[in-house]
């Protein structure tokens, strides 16, 4: 990436498609192994225009891009985005950073030889300019500027470090292009003087001063910075600290040396560092709850930074000490001063450093937020200091650049479990059988560093899997830190309590109250549920703000309406639910609460607000099933009910459906006996889902059973809304009596007067007439059904009846018209529906791409349907994708995968009790037949059976084995032969 984009795998080099590939790659490598959000992904991409679709258009970018890289590609999908899981040394960027890191300590450990060897190799890495591929996109506009500064700075540090090696005359010809090059540097400028003082040159040096004083003023207004000021005055001087074997004065009081390496916080590090360097940061606060490795990474930033501060960087820590105005006192006495003011201090230090860059590192300011000014006046008082400090808390000072320190994401975690396990316990073996553990276990931990470094001090007589089930009570397991640890830092228990000690009586019951939500919770929902009585005073968001400003205990985040979101890590739940005794009365506040919404979601997605509330769902997800789980376990089994009801009416098609389907039967199962509307609405909602689910056998016992009831209660609506749903599932299984359920679902439909329950009815029973293969009347009812959802205000009706009717011109030759129509159906799905059902649209387009002869870009649709059918646990879309492979398969010449894969498609229809849509059956016949023809019938009817018999996984798989039939028909030939489908 320093230079043109270039990546090889196993010394072959990777050839991207084109501009969009190259730049997604080089995003996902520049946070590699952190996730990539979508929505950053789609911006790079395509910017503040990105076509419709664009989520299922990214999808495709990476599939494509994941077949470029081949074998078992490194790109992942995670909740928070897409990844690139490869090693940061694998990255030139990342590998240049780490030369340079180490250079600066070698130069902070006077070893300028080996500082400039590593400089140099870092240099080696660049190619060309930084992302040369990518110089005009805005999204590496940031990154380009940071990696071009890190080597102008790299370029500043080897010369530092060859003129600390004696190369003095030797270096003039050479900084004098940099400096022409680069005019307003003033520390090559530096460098220049220096060198040219050392050949005896001082005229020459004093004019280089000169010359940087007249383009300042000139170009920037400035004078010359106090670098450039102390050397002229020691170049004036003679003064003997410009000769090489003298350093400048610089303070005592040493950086602690590691106790061992830091393990994932490259990124922050490089991040701080930067900081640290900028001319106009005086004092930057690394900030983060207990446990998160605060001292740790402000002491690698330091270290790192050591050898471009010559007045010295030193390190002051406070643990322990309690005494308000104490603190210039104890930093003083650190840094062996004289001084109880910090006035004093920073006199004092200005005189010691002679005016020199010096970093003063002010560990634990936790206690001493009440006397932050005093670091301003520090600041004030010593012009050439700059302030590193770790906090739970801003110091809320106007220098003050806040940095939050965040646990580590999972796969850092990970390396941290097993680096810290494995030095615990020299024979112990983590296989790859045993990573799923260690990912469970940090995820337990939350990516804490103290957790886990505690964690793994247990495995000296646990095993993986006992310590994960031990972790249940994780702070009564993880105790008895390294004693070279502070008091508060030997377990985790003590590191909370430490920051629990610095609230007051309303603050912590805020904090124990915010443990009944799980996910977070917006401020409206802490408001109502944590503040019903007043008991905390009228303004919860004041208690929010001092929670924030005394501790990381509680962290917020934007929500999908860009209201803050209140979140808790589960380590500290744990502790402040521990603290707060009996919060049994909030947890039913909370499900009360969350029962409200889930109803009002369900009457606002009816009314066409389907996205918004699927997202905010989503987002609520926890909280939703904490209050079904409350009003079960509380004996309220009604209310739990109306949790299950309500969801299923917002999220009739949604991911959770298993889910849900469980607490409808959890809820009837807890009803007293006998029959009721709620019973008999829960048995609907079961049997609905059941069918979406493709699990037919259910669906049908469900649905019975709730006609009966309905019937017996006089209940005509819910009577109409199962004869619809069975008249369904009878279609979908090629059921004789679907035709007689639907008309009749139809008539009972309108007796209720409900518009979306007749136009469900209307386009159920245009399914019926398909599978009769009675098309006129299909396509004339799914045209009544869309009339009849835009009558009443329903566009994600609108898109199921309209990829009906896309599907119908497919079928018939039409293939305008169904692009035409699927691609509505797909922007009304995405603009209003849950994304994870564009499956049903998403699968008619792959057989049209198929159909138009597009085999690869095919195959590519029936792959992703493939995985999101799974994802959603939709199995009668899983079979059909699996016969579009087939397809696909044979009329590219594969013969033996399109067998296999037939044959695998008919064991799922097989399994789910339904067989496929007559017109998907003549399609996928018509491709077969090249393949039958080709292996004879005894061959290929052999291989079906194969099929059968595989794994979907291996049905899968087994394509990949067969390289040698991999397109063996030209281009042309192909398309001749996809002509025969249609």
């Amino acid at each position: 990436m320093l230079g043109p984009l270039e990546v090889s795998i196993s010394s072959e080099c990777v050839q991207f498609e084109g501009a969009k590939q190259r730049a997604l790659f080089t995003l996902l490598a520049l946070r590699a192994p952190e996730a990539v959000a979508i929505d950053d992904l789609v911006e790079a991409l395509w910017g503040a225009h990105p076509p419709r679709g664009a989520a299922q258009a990214l999808q495709k970018q990476v599939s494509r891009l994941r077949h470029r890289l081949g074998g078992a590609s490194p790109i992942v999908h995670r909740p928070a985005g897409y990844a690139l899981e490869v090693d940061t040394e694998a990255v030139d960027a990342r590998r240049f950073e780490a030369l340079v890191e180490r250079a600066r300590l070698e130069l902070a450990q006077s070893d300028p030889v080996q500082a400039g060897s590593h400089l140099r190799s870092a240099l080696d890495l660049w190619r060309g300019p930084a992302l040369a591929d990518h110089r005009a996109d805005d999204f590496a506009l940031r990154e380009i500027a940071r990696l071009e500064e890190m080597r102008a700075v790299a370029i500043e540090e080897r010369l530092a470090a060859d003129l600390a090696s004696g190369h003095d005359a030797d270096l003039v010809g050479e900084i004098q292009a940099l400096v022409a090059e680069h005019p307003l540097r003033e520390r090559l400028r530096a460098h220049l003087m220096v060198a040219l003082y050392r050949a005896g040159r001082q005229a020459e040096a004093l004019e280089t001063m000169r010359e940087a004083r007249s383009l300042l003023v000139a170009e920037l207004g400035i004078e010359p910075g106090p670098e450039l000021r102390r050397l002229e005055r020691l170049i004036l001087a003679h003064d003997p600290e410009l000769t090489p074997d003298q350093a400048p004065p610089a303070l005592a009081a040493p950086l602690p040396a590691p106790p061992n390496a830091m393990i994932g916080r490259s990124g922050e590090l490089a991040e701080i560092t930067a900081l640290l360097l900028r001319p106009e940061v005086r004092l930057v606060t690394l900030v983060g709850p207990g446990g998160v490795g605060k001292t740790r990474l402000a002491v690698a930033s330091a270290s790192a930074v050591e050898g471009l501060f010559p007045g010295g960087v030193v390190h002051v820590d406070l643990d322990g000490l309690e005494d308000a105005g104490a603190l210039a006192a104890q930093a003083a006495s650190a840094l062996g001063v004289v001084a109880t003011t910090a006035d004093e201090l920073g006199e004092r230090l200005g005189r010691a450093t002679r005016g020199a860059p010096a970093l003063l590192l002010l560990d634990g300011l936790d206690r001493f937020l009440e006397d932050a000014g005093q670091v301003w006046r520090l600041l004030a008082a010593a012009a050439n200091l700059t302030v590193l400090a770790t906090s739970r808390a801003a110091l809320r000072l106007t220098a003050e650049h806040a940095y939050p320190v965040l646990p580590l994401a999972a796969p850092n975690a990970a390396r941290l479990f097993v680096a810290r396990a494995t030095a615990t316990r020299r024979d112990l073996a983590i296989g790859d059988d045993q990573r799923e553990i260690v990912d469970a276990i940090c995820a337990r931990l939350d990516g804490l560093p103290l957790a886990i470094e505690l964690a793994a001090d247990r495995v000296r007589m646990l095993s993986l899997p006992a310590l994960l089930m031990r972790l249940e009570r994780r702070l009564e397991l993880l105790t008895c830190g390294p004693r070279d640890l502070p008091a508060r830092q030997r377990s985790l228990r003590a590191t909370l309590e430490w920051s629990w000690d610095v609230l007051d009586d309303p603050e912590r019951t805020l904090l124990g109250r915010l443990t009944v939500f799980e996910g977070g919770a917006s401020l409206d929902a802490a408001e109502a549920v944590c503040n019903a009585d007043g008991d905390l005073g009228p303004d919860v968001e004041h208690r929010v703000s001092s929670l924030m400003d005394k501790t990381s205990l509680l962290r917020t985040d934007a929500g999908l309406d860009h209201h803050p979101r209140l979140r808790l890590l589960s380590t500290i739940s744990e502790f402040a639910a521990e603290r707060s005794g009996d919060l049994t009365d909030i947890e039913l506040r909370q499900a009360r609460y969350f029962l409200r919404y889930c109803e009002r979601a369900a009457e606002q997605a009816a009314h066409g607000h389907r996205r918004e509330w699927l997202e905010r769902v989503a987002q609520e997800w926890g909280n939703i099933r904490l209050a079904h789980e409350c009003f079960l376990r509380d004996g309220r089994a009604p209310e739990a009910l109306r949790v299950a009801i309500a969801v299923a009416r917002a999220l009739p098609w949604d991911a959770h459906t298993h889910e849900v389907r469980g607490w409808l039967a959890d809820g009837v199962r807890a009803l007293p006996p006998g029959a009721t509307t709620q019973h008999t609405t829960a048995l609907y909602w079961n049997g609905r889902l059941a069918i979406s689910q493709a699990r037919f056998a259910e669906a049908q016992a469900r649905l019975q059973a709730a006609l009966e009831m309905a019937r017996e209660l006089g209940e005509p609506y819910i009577e109409a809304a199962a004869l619809a749903a069975l008249g369904r599932r009878a279609a979908l299984v090629g059921s004789k009596d679907a035709l007689a359920l639907c008309e009749a679902a139809v008539e009972h439909a309108r007796g209720t007067g409900d518009e979306l329950l007749v136009a469900d009815a209307v386009l159920f029973l245009a399914g019926a007439c398909e599978r009769a293969e009675d098309w006129g009347r299909a396509q004339a009812l799914a045209a009544q059904a869309l009339e009849l959802y835009r009558e009443a205000g329903d566009p994600y009706g609108c898109a199921t009846a309209l990829a009906e009717l896309g599907w119908y011109d497919l079928v018939h030759g039409r293939p305008d018209a169904a692009e035409e129509r699927l691609d509505a159906a797909l922007e009304l799905r995405r603009g209003h529906g849950d994304d994870r059902r564009l499956v049903e649209p998403l699968i008619d387009y792959a057989w049209l791409t198929l159909l138009r002869g597009a085999a690869d870009d095919a195959r590519a649709g029936f792959v992703d349907c493939l995985a999101l059918a799974r994802q959603i646990d939709d199995r009668f879309i899983v079979a059909e994708a699996l016969a579009g492979l087939s397809a696909h398969a044979a009329l590219i010449g594969r013969w033996r995968d399109a067998a296999r894969l037939a044959g695998a498609s008919a064991a799922a229809y097989d399994d789910i009790g339904a067989p496929p849509w007559e017109s998907v059956t003549l399609m996928q016949e018509r491709a077969l037949s090249s393949a039958r023809a080709a292996l004879g019938p005894k061959r290929f009817e052999h291989l079906v059976a194969q099929g059968r018999a595989l794994s979907l996984e291996d049905a899968l798989a087994r394509p990949a084995d067969e390289r040698g039939q991999r397109y063996v028909r030209g281009a042309s030939a192909r398309r001749g032969r996809v002509a025969d489908i249609a």
